[in-house]
């Protein structure tokens, strides 16, 4: 590596960048937009070139390695170009991983990377192990490894857009949370999502942990791909397993390395629900693989209150409760939020169609809630498949404000008004955070 084209100017990009020209390689940013304002002066005084606008093959001419942003897809031509000429691509993650010292604890899954890197990042800190947290959790990875000395830990939240175009990849332990549908938009078909994901295990070997969700439709297959070559543990918080994560008369029990270990009672947690107790199970045993005491595994655990946008109560007003779950950017996270609750349901839905199937949610919705409110560009086609569910019960918004306006109307005493999108943001806003932000503001101003 030497000449290196860096596709992609977000977070990851810059990134990469930095520390690529910081190790003296002759570094090329391009995007399509240049909208990184005053970090140029920086990145331009480590000698990397810019080139914004228009991209074509003239890119690739010198160049060595590509190192993608995850927002780049395999299709774009001068991916294409590259793979064409045999120019090595790469994933910013790949990068960061030929640079660490540190072992990696991965985190991926469609729903509850967030929550659980998020509780390992907490765990290892605990413990005054030096750390770093990034990845897919909006912290690059590449920038971040640099200074974790070989005694410490890297918990990395990995997306199947930044799992496509790694190498030689390798985490000590990594952990697939969940599949369901989502972005198919960019995969196109389950197959190519699944795939994607099973990356994270492809260079793992018999010295590797590798925690795979039992209940999960597409375990089966992939622990049939795994257990060739890599140590295999379950997570269940339904039934108990011989070894791995789960919970046993109320408990979360982690079984590895043939001892059976009692973290705590989950009437101790404070985040509630089967999607959290998964996420808590997945970060104790990545923590305790990662050489964690259970100690600070359970200090963390009990103190943990959850995080912003995800199912976070907002207020009660005219005895009716607000929740914002603005993280729900699918439908299988809108599912398990609304999972939460045996109150009447006021869904505030939609945003940029991902093109999932609504089947599932329909039905699910149909019992489960009271009223739904479409908002967004995804509108029209939520509402005709809730109509063909058999849903009447349901309107459309033009914007946040109508929407929860709509939803006061409607609530009485003891139903719980919440946002879960089942949608990305973009359509409306720059990111889900924005949306959720959004919505408590309009909610706490209410009267």
């Amino acid at each position: 590596m030497k000449n290196v084209l860096v596709l992609g100017a977000g977070i990851s990009g810059l990134g990469a960048a930095q520390v690529l020209a910081k190790r003296g390689f002759n570094v090329v940013l391009s995007d399509l937009a240049d909208r990184i304002g005053d970090k140029k002066k920086k990145l331009i005084e480590a000698g990397v070139i810019f080139c914004f606008g228009p991209q074509s093959d003239l890119l690739l001419e010198g160049m060595d390695t590509v190192v993608l942003s995850p927002a780049v897809p395999s299709e774009n031509p001068i991916v294409r170009g590259a793979i064409k000429r045999g120019i090595s691509v790469i994933s910013e993650v790949e990068l960061g991983y030929l640079i660490t010292k540190a072992p990696i604890l991965g985190i991926t899954g469609t729903n509850g990377k967030t929550t659980t890197t998020t509780l390992l990042g907490k765990m290892i800190k605990e413990e005054s192990i030096p750390c770093a947290v990034a990845g897919n959790i909006g912290v690059s990875l590449s920038v971040e490894v640099e200074n974790v000395p070989q005694t410490g830990l890297i918990a990395a939240e990995l997306s199947s857009f930044q799992l496509e175009f790694i190498d030689t990849f390798k985490p000590k332990a990594a952990v697939i949370l969940n599949i369901t549908p989502d972005h198919m938009e960019r995969h196109h078909t389950m197959d190519a999502y699944v795939a994607a994901k099973s990356r994270i295990f492809e260079n793992m070997d018999k010295e590797s942990y590798l925690l795979l969700n039992e209940q999960d439709p597409y375990t089966p297959k992939l622990l049939e791909e795994a257990e060739k070559h890599t140590s295999v543990y379950l997570l269940n918080v339904s039934t108990e397993v011989d070894r791995g994560a789960c919970i046993v008369n109320n408990k979360l029990v982690l079984k590895v390395n043939k001892q059976q270990i009692i973290i705590c009672d989950i009437s101790e947690l404070q985040i509630k629900g089967a999607q959290n107790h998964e996420d808590c199970l997945a970060a104790a045993f990545l923590a305790y693989i990662g050489g964690v005491s259970i100690e600070s595994i359970r200090k963390v655990l009990l103190s943990f209150k959850g995080l912003a946008h995800r199912v976070e109560f907002v207020r009660t007003l005219h005895g009716v409760s607000y929740f914002n779950d603005s993280k729900a950017t699918n439908v299988d996270a809108a599912l398990k939020g609304m999972s939460s609750f045996n109150k009447p349901l006021i869904l505030i839905v939609g945003g940029h169609d991902k093109g999932t199937p609504l089947h599932d949610f329909m039905e699910y919705v149909k019992i489960h809630a009271k009223y739904i409110i479409l908002i967004g560009e995804s509108s029209e086609r939520f509402y005709e498949e809730a109509k063909r569910a058999g849903i009447h019960t349901i309107e459309k918004a033009v914007n946040m404000e109508e929407a929860i306006k709509k939803a006061q109307n409607i609530a009485t005493i003891g139903d719980v008004v919440m946002l879960s999108p089942a949608c990305s943001s973009f359509d409306m806003y720059s990111c889900y955070e924005e949306r959720g932000d959004i919505f408590k503001d309009i909610v706490n101003h209410l009267n």
